[in-house]
Formats: structure tokens, C-alpha cells, sequence
């Protein structure tokens, strides 16, 4: 059986969406994106996957020696699935893309849909946790005039906790971006459990903090780039967006489960005033066929 732990799913849909057409240099429209290739993280997240699936399945006097009696056993549930994310900006950047899904336990480590971690000392009905978070956040900001160059994709290191409760969970983790922003990030996320016989639901309410740093490398506009696209100068504050979303698992046969979610973001005044950006909310989500471990 699943640890209630495990079940309580914490996901962050990661902005990637064409707000208008791309433009080359000389104000050419580009052609379409063709067919999309799988990230460097999806890799990762994908050859965490196997790592997953085959330890459980190893057998064998050499694989006796090699996996104690003792050992943990894997938990939760692996497949994959197509993810929708639109983003504040203009994007030359493509909306959907294929993702691994991994939400499992094994022993202190464990995967959450978008997040890797260990268990570091038990807190409460929970532990402090060391996690890092696959966040496709980079794109290619695209204006009328051309395209300005790529915001990279962040790495955020940092710590966290689940706190698991009679009326739900707590899940709060704050980062530090080691790549380009150097900003620092948090979210909060309060998280309730409803099951039926073939359903459960997983409503979300939260907020995520971003840092002015953060904000700036991602929707800031600075002279250089201004002047080269006609636009005004933008240097923007910290942020904190609100979501609402809604997690749900329905099992199909055996062991053989279907996943969605559905997420509302509305994002803060300092990221909705960049010139570069398009909207004031978005609704993404993702779906996904995965098979549990028990």
C-alpha cells in the first residue's frame, strides 16, 4: 500500500507557451516548431525511472549481494505523460512537451511529480528534506521587433518538509537558484486527500515566492535589451503567485493508473507589468499513464 505520504501529490507546472509568432533578427517571422525533443531533465528524471524499476526486479546471487534483506522497497507510481504549460511571457519557446512521471518512495528518497529528494531528520509527522526540482522555466523572449536571448532554465537547490495532517498536508520548500538568476524561490502548498473506490482527488491551494533576482533575469528588461527591441526598461521586484489546482489518479486496471492535474496561477503585479509579458494568469496541466509499485 501507498503511505499517505506518498499519495499526497505536490506538482508546479513550469511556463513554456508562444505568445505570439517567433521573430529572427531581421523581423522575419520563423517558421513553426517542428517536432519537440525531450530535455536534458526529462533524460534525467527518465534514467531515474529505470534506476527505479529495475532494482525492485533484480534477482540473482550477484543482485543478493549487491541488495541487502533489508532493503527499502519501492512505493508510488512511474510512467509517462504529455505536460501543457503556458507562460506569462512572449515565448518563441513550445507549450507542450513529453515528461516523465515519477511520484515513489524508496526508503529516504523519494519523487514527486516535478521534485527529488532524501529524508534528512525526522520533524514532526514528516522530516527536513534536501530537494531539487526539474523547472523548465527558460525561454526565448520574442517580440514584434526580435527575439532577445534565452532566459536558461533554473537549478534550485534547497530544503523543505511535507507535513502530513488528519485534515490534509503542508508542503513547504524554499530553493536557491545555483544557475543564471542566483534567486532564491519558496512555495507553500496546503494539499487535502479524497478517495473513492476508483478516484481519489487531490485539491490545492498556494503561493509561490520568487526573488527579485529571480524575477529580474526571467522578466526583467535592461537598457541593452530594451533598445534593441523598442521597449521601455524594466527592473521588477520580488513576486509571489497564488495557484489553485486539482491532482487526480484514476485506476484503470490492476495496477495501471491514470493521472491529471489542472492548475489556475494568477501571477503578481511584478511580473504581469514586464513589457515582455502577455497575461495576468494561466491555466496548465498535464496527464499521465503510470503503473504502481506496491
Amino acid at each position: 500500500m501507498q503511505s499517505r505520504h506518498q499519495r499526497l501529490k505536490c506538482w508546479d507546472c513550469i511556463p513554456a507557451y508562444d505568445c505570439i509568432p517567433a521573430y529572427d533578427a531581421r523581423g522575419n517571422r520563423k517558421a513553426a516548431a517542428g517536432k519537440q525533443i525531450i530535455k536534458l531533465n526529462n533524460y534525467i528524471f527518465a534514467l531515474f525511472i529505470l534506476l527505479f524499476m529495475y532494482w525492485p526486479a533484480a534477482s540473482g546471487a550477484w543482485a543478493q549481494e549487491l541488495i541487502p534483506e533489508n532493503a527499502p522497497t519501492l512505493i508510488g507510481d512511474l510512467g509517462f505523460g504529455a505536460n501543457h504549460s503556458p507562460s506569462p511571457a512572449r515565448s518563441s519557446t513550445p507549450e507542450n512537451r513529453w515528461i516523465p512521471y515519477v511520484n515513489v518512495e524508496y526508503g529516504r528518497f523519494f519523487g514527486r511529480i516535478d521534485t527529488l529528494g532524501v529524508d534528512l531528520v525526522p520533524v514532526g509527522s514528516g522530516a527536513v528534506e534536501l530537494v531539487t526540482r526539474s523547472i523548465d522555466d527558460g525561454y526565448t523572449p520574442a517580440t514584434s521587433i526580435g527575439n532577445l536571448d534565452r532566459r536558461r532554465s533554473s537549478v534550485p537547490i534547497g530544503l523543505g518538509t511535507l507535513q502530513t495532517m488528519s485534515a490534509g498536508a503542508v508542503m513547504f520548500n524554499v530553493y536557491h537558484d545555483v544557475s543564471q538568476s542566483k534567486g532564491n524561490l519558496a512555495d507553500l502548498l496546503f494539499a487535502e486527500e479524497l478517495d473513492t473506490d476508483h478516484f481519489s482527488f487531490y485539491p490545492q491551494i498556494g503561493a509561490e515566492y520568487r526573488s527579485g533576482s529571480y524575477v529580474d533575469y526571467y522578466y526583467g528588461l535592461s537598457g541593452t535589451d530594451a533598445a534593441q527591441v523598442k521597449l521601455n526598461r524594466y527592473v521588477p521586484g520580488s513576486a509571489t503567485n497564488l495557484f489553485i489546482d486539482l491532482f487526480a489518479e484514476i485506476k484503470i486496471s490492476g495496477n495501471w493508473y491514470l493521472n491529471t492535474n489542472l492548475r489556475k496561477t494568477w501571477f503578481d503585479q511584478s511580473i504581469t507589468a514586464s513589457p515582455l509579458v502577455c497575461r495576468h494568469g494561466t491555466t496548465a496541466g498535464f496527464i499521465a499513464l503510470s503503473y504502481r509499485f506496491e
